[in-house]
């Protein structure tokens, strides 16, 4: 039987190096993020790439006595140039389109790569990664049509050639078997199999790569949602006033210097009143990690002509400023989002001594409501296999303020600030929640790809049932909102 090796410096080695081995984000044929002589010069690239560095000393020290399957090592290579063009295109602009300069640098990145840690060293790692995508679907739907596995229909249907190889490499391994039953034949794990997987789960989990990838979905989700301010201003029609309240609650005044963390399209910029209260004599600095934000924000700021606001990328566990350039470092709905051991130590590192730093977020919520706990039946059931609530990224009471003490900060201030939240159109609900800012994505993200597709239509069509059962006034949540601000002591 053959036992992947313990990867774990190589998984770390491969995100310190840039490089991306998400499948999911190499689909590119379908969404025509790449046009067809470029997909085809990247085809020959990655051919070549493998057929020089494949080599039968790189073969025998990763598969020892397999044959080694003919197309795979070539296939590695696409992909992974694929997701890190993709991965990219993302950073850069927000946007699918993946052009020649990318491909070029997503080269350079697995070039580099290589020539480091050996070309060998990259196909274990993708195989480690596509492996578990594989049998992970398995696991999740005990078997799976031959044909629909081929094809990868049901858990890799960005794919554009078939998984036979894949098929025939497992079976071989021992990690799957073909059945037949009246006449048609399935595709299912072995005990071999559970094992493989259960290992390369722990592995992946250790080495932080399903954490990365869950941040790639929710930043690639947030960069595509075109449709983000519109729907939000129905779905919490008090937050445009609750913004402006936010404002005068952290003390903004005109000439500040003020850092913005997860500024999105500018609600809290333009419409919340940031910009107006710091006015010409002032200057913001507005960061988000979504460059698709990030753009929407720079037309807005065009068309009302503000000059004292800076778009720029970042993240705010780690961004690229002096210690205490700033007055005041805020913002709202994004604090959930990050690492808070990481975050708010970086935001007292930034603001100036006696300067404050202040952010409105949601708590974690009761979610045993009549109507959610119905229209979301499928995630509760989910989380009842752990004995668990469903898990999302809010906040629980308390932890800011003491992370906020911890980071050494005083005179922490609060002020309840709840999110009035109306579930009222079906789509757009679940589209805004589920597939835009990405709420229970940890809850969805180990699903097959099928599997996630079919449980947001269900909830889709769960939600018009409750629309007619349950009255708007019925249908009405409210997430606890913590405003919070606090200062950096002058020493």
């Amino acid at each position: 039987m053959f036992i992947f090796p313990d990867l774990s410096n190589e998984l770390h080695a491969m995100q310190d190096a840039g490089i991306v081995i998400s499948p999911w984000l190499a689909g590119l044929s379908s969404e025509g993020r790449l046009d067809a002589a470029l997909y085809s010069d990247m085809s020959t690239r990655a051919r070549e790439f493998a057929h020089v560095h494949w080599t039968e000393e790189e073969r025998v020290r990763v598969l020892h006595h397999f044959p080694s399957p003919d197309r795979i090592p070539q296939i590695a290579v696409h992909e992974i140039v694929a997701s890190i063009a993709v991965y990219l295109a993302h950073e850069r602009t927000g946007q699918l389109e993946v052009d020649e300069p990318l491909i070029e640098e997503a080269m350079k990145l697995v070039t580099q790569f290589v020539s480091e840690h050996s070309f060998g060293t990259l196909l274990q790692l993708y195989m480690l990664v596509t492996s578990w995508e594989n049998q992970n679907a398995l696991k999740h739907f005990g078997e799976i049509p031959e044909r629909n596995f081929v094809l990868g229909g049901w858990h890799r249907p960005w794919v554009d050639y078939s998984l036979g190889e894949e098929l025939m490499f497992a079976a071989l391994l021992g990690n799957v078997e073909v059945i037949e039953r009246d006449g048609h034949r399935f595709v299912r794990l072995t005990e071999e199999g559970e094992q493989a997987l259960e290992r390369a789960s722990e592995m992946l989990e250790q080495a932080g790569y399903f954490k990365q990838r869950l941040q790639f979905l929710r930043i690639s989700q947030f960069n595509l949602y075109d449709a983000y301010e519109q729907v939000a201003d129905e779905i919490w029609p008090d937050t445009p006033q609750q913004r402006k309240d936010f404002v005068q609650f952290v003390g903004m005044h005109p000439g500040m210097r003020v850092l913005e963390l997860g500024c999105a399209n500018g609600p809290l910029t333009f419409e919340g009143g940031l910009a107006n209260a710091v006015q010409p004599g002032g200057h913001i600095i507005a960061v988000d990690p979504s460059t698709g934000m990030l753009a929407r924000a720079r037309t807005k700021q065009r068309s009302l002509q503000i000059d004292w606001i800076e778009f720029m990328y970042g993240r705010a566990e780690s961004l690229p400023f002096d210690a205490g350039s700033f007055d005041m470092v805020l913002g709202t709905g994004f604090l959930h989002f990050t690492d808070l051991k990481l975050s708010i130590p970086e935001m007292t590192r930034l603001v100036r001594p006696g300067g404050v730093i202040g952010s409105w977020h949601p708590l974690k919520a009761d979610l045993n409501v009549p109507f959610f706990r119905e229209w979301f039946a499928p995630l509760f059931e989910l989380a009842a296999k752990r004995a668990e609530r469903p898990r999302d990224f809010l906040i629980e009471p308390n932890t800011v303020n003491e992370a906020l003490v911890m980071a050494g900060l005083i005179r922490v201030e609060e002020r309840s600030m709840p999110v009035i939240t109306m579930f009222h159109d079906p789509v757009k609900v679940v589209n805004h929640f589920i597939r835009g800012v990405g709420w229970f994505s940890e809850e969805l993200a180990p699903l097959p790809w099928k599997a996630r597709e079919d449980l947001i239509e269900d909830l889709i069509e769960r939600g018009k049932y409750v629309c007619e059962r349950f009255t708007p006034e019925e249908r009405v949540f409210r997430f606890p909102g913590q405003a919070i601000r606090a200062k950096r002591p002058i020493r």
